[in-house]
């Protein structure tokens, strides 16, 4: 170990020789909170990869967490709700989404290869450090969702990109229902790279000091791959619960407009539990923000990863400026339990002006994201 250093008390990194070379590390620690992302971590993790970047002795990065229950919650929707609570400006929400999405994106480019260890929960902005990296690695353990409508926001963190390719229907469904998924879901839906007993970590991890590491970040991430695969399981589409009830998901998905998906998801009346649940999820959900997914992931089918995240940046400040967002925050995780009051209460009283609202550039938030981009050589 060259050093450890600690960057919040939630968040650490380290670094591990491995000959004339050295492997990065990002390690969560805050069981308590299943590890959720705050703008102080966001903006530690943002300077630490922008300076192991710049290392050419630095061959790899690893993010990981301590804890078995949780690689990562998602962002801290809490601190930020109350952040905004007590301002009457965005400044805060922009700050936070800025430095998420701009950490999102930096793992997706990185030159050097990155490994995410994916052991346990890891939902929302968890899946967004996760989905960049070059090497994703779940485990029995993983249990993933997109459960933002749950609060009456969206799908983020470049989910307008990720949702929609996945397999015919599988993203439009999982982000209405916020359903949970495992790690050979995620195998089969293109959301992770390899499958590993999560007993097999420290062995894993400490290997990578012994591979034949290079100055070439296209090589090392070729290396880091063959490496991973000695230890993966073999998984097949047949493994997976989403894919074995792919047939009921494009038949309630694949509707003239969401009217009619939203009629076919509320008559279902099947037997299987898995997707009464996910059902249950839809009608439990903000219809605001329903009614926005429809529209996100319609609307997204041509952009880039780079022009996903700075609509999804309007999409978020527009989000916290007015939408059940706060509602849904203070219901299910500070009052916890507690039904949200959804405005309005039903998809078809969502109007078209709100969702036009919800897509617009009216507080001009997507420069300032952009100029991070560039300031930073994010093309």
């Amino acid at each position: 170990m060259l050093n450890s250093v600690n960057a919040t008390d939630n968040l650490s990194f380290a670094e591990t020789k491995a000959g004339s070379f050295a492997v990065g590390a990002v390690i969560l620690n805050n069981p308590r909170a299943l590890n959720a992302l705050t703008l102080a971590m966001f903006q530690a993790l943002a300077a630490k990869l922008l300076a192991w970047r710049e290392r050419p002795e630095i061959a790899c990065v690893v993010l990981h967490a301590e804890s078995e229950k949780a690689f990562c919650a998602g962002g801290d929707v809490k601190a930020l709700v109350g952040e905004l609570e007590k301002s009457s400006t965005l400044e805060s929400a922009a700050a936070f989404f800025c430095h998420e999405y701009f950490v999102d994106y930096l793992i997706h480019v990185y030159p050097k290869p990155i490994l995410c260890w994916a052991d346990g929960i890891t939902m929302g902005g968890g899946i967004g450090i996760m989905n960049g990296a070059s090497c994703r690695v779940v485990t029995e353990r993983t249990m993933m969702a997109m459960p933002e409508m749950a609060i009456g926001l969206f799908p983020d963190v470049g989910g307008s990109y990720f949702l929609n390719r996945m397999p015919d229907g599988c993203g439009l469904f999982l982000g209405l229902t916020s359903v949970r998924f495992d790690g050979r879901d995620a195998i089969a839906l293109g959301m992770a790279d390899f499958l590993l007993h999560a007993e097999k970590k420290t062995a894993v991890l400490a290997g990578l000091s012994d591979l034949p590491w290079t100055p070439d970040g296209a090589a090392n991430r070729r290396v880091l791959r063959a490496y991973l695969g000695k230890f993966a399981e073999t998984i097949g589409r047949q493994d997976s619960a989403v894919m074995a009830r792919h047939e009921i998901i494009k038949f309630l998905t694949n509707q003239p407009d969401s009217c009619a998906v939203d009629q076919a998801l509320c008559r279902w009346h099947g037997e299987d539990e898995w997707t009464k649940n996910a059902i249950h999820g839809y009608a439990a959900g903000s219809p605001t923000s329903a009614a926005a997914i429809f529209a996100q992931l319609a609307g997204a089918k041509s952009l880039s990863l780079k022009e996903v995240f700075l609509r999804e940046w309007d999409m978020a400040l527009n989000f916290c400026a007015q939408s059940d967002f706060r509602e849904g925050v203070r219901a299910r995780l500070i009052d916890k339990g507690r039904k949200p009051n959804w405005n309005p209460p039903a998809l078809a009283q969502v109007s078209e002006a709100e969702i036009a609202r919800l897509f617009s550039q009216a507080h001009g938030q997507g420069d300032q994201l952009a100029r991070k981009f560039a300031a930073h050589g994010l093309s």
